[in-house]
């Protein structure tokens, strides 16, 4: 009787042996299965941050490729404003503003820009052989197309390209004339400048002008001043030997300097 209760005691305390054994070998598992857990999550949190922040060190990248570009497009733009500016300011200046060598000729000093008006031993009016003769008709067309209108007094006046031209009334033509003193244009062809007794004065085919502030004003002939030419339909006289030019009611005398032949302004005829 003893001895089962032995045998029943022994199995029971086996019994229960192995049933902590399992029990400790599931808590085992979990715990395993719970710290592989922790590792993966901690792993993938870890590479989760690794990947943000790669992320994150891209998107600095490509920002700061942006920001690189934005630096660079603006550092061109910079630079072709520059370039534009450099341009702008090293463009040649109006022809009207480049300043003639001057060379004395007598009493009075004389220089051009314009390499088309020089001495010429051909023809007194040599220079201005493609302008119309003063005097002339020409047709109603060809004196007021594209022309600057001028009314002074009782007459009309059509400016263009240095030439005036005169509105005959009585006539009814228009001729080739000269302008009556006063009379201002804005613009000039390139001219020869004439400096004399401390005044500049232009000179373009006949006509003697004066700057009066963005003007040019025609004014009367100063006797001494040296042209290289003047308007065709001049008039030849002989006066002792010496050979003189009428045009325009201006008297001009030709004079030699350094081997080239000058008009000098004698005098005012009327």
């Amino acid at each position: 009787m003893k001895m089962n209760r032995i045998i029943g005691i022994a199995i029971c305390v086996a019994t229960l042996l192995c049933t902590g054994v399992e029990v400790s070998a599931q808590r085992g598992n979990t715990s395993t299965r719970s710290s592989s857990s922790t590792t993966r999550s901690t792993t993938n949190s870890t590479t989760n941050s690794s990947s943000s922040s790669l992320r994150g060190s891209s998107s600095t990248r490509s920002s700061s490729s942006a920001s690189d570009k934005k630096e660079q497009a603006a550092s061109s733009s910079t630079r072709g404003n520059s370039g534009t500016r450099s341009t702008n300011s090293t463009s040649s200046r109006p022809k009207s503003d480049v300043k003639p060598v001057m060379e004395h000729r007598g009493s009075a000093q004389t220089g051009t820009v314009n390499k088309k008006l020089k001495p010429e031993h051909v023809s007194p009016a040599e220079n201005y052989k493609h302008l119309p003769t003063r005097g002339t008709k020409v047709t109603k067309y060809k004196a007021t197309k594209n022309a600057h209108y001028v009314r002074y007094g009782t007459t009309d006046y059509y400016y263009k390209k240095g030439v005036f031209y005169s509105y005959d009334p009585i006539q009814k033509h228009y001729i080739v004339s000269r302008p009556p003193l006063g009379v201002r244009v804005d613009v000039i062809p390139q001219s020869r400048i004439i400096y004399l007794n401390d005044v500049n004065y232009y000179y373009y085919y006949g006509v003697f002008y004066r700057k009066v502030a963005l003007q040019y004003e025609v004014v009367a002939p100063p006797v001494g001043a040296i042209v290289e030419s003047i308007p065709d339909g001049y008039e030849q006289i002989m006066i002792n030997g010496n050979t003189y030019y009428i045009v325009d009611g201006v008297q001009y005398k030709a004079v030699v300097y350094h081997g080239e032949i000058w008009y000098e302004v004698i005098k005012i005829m009327d």
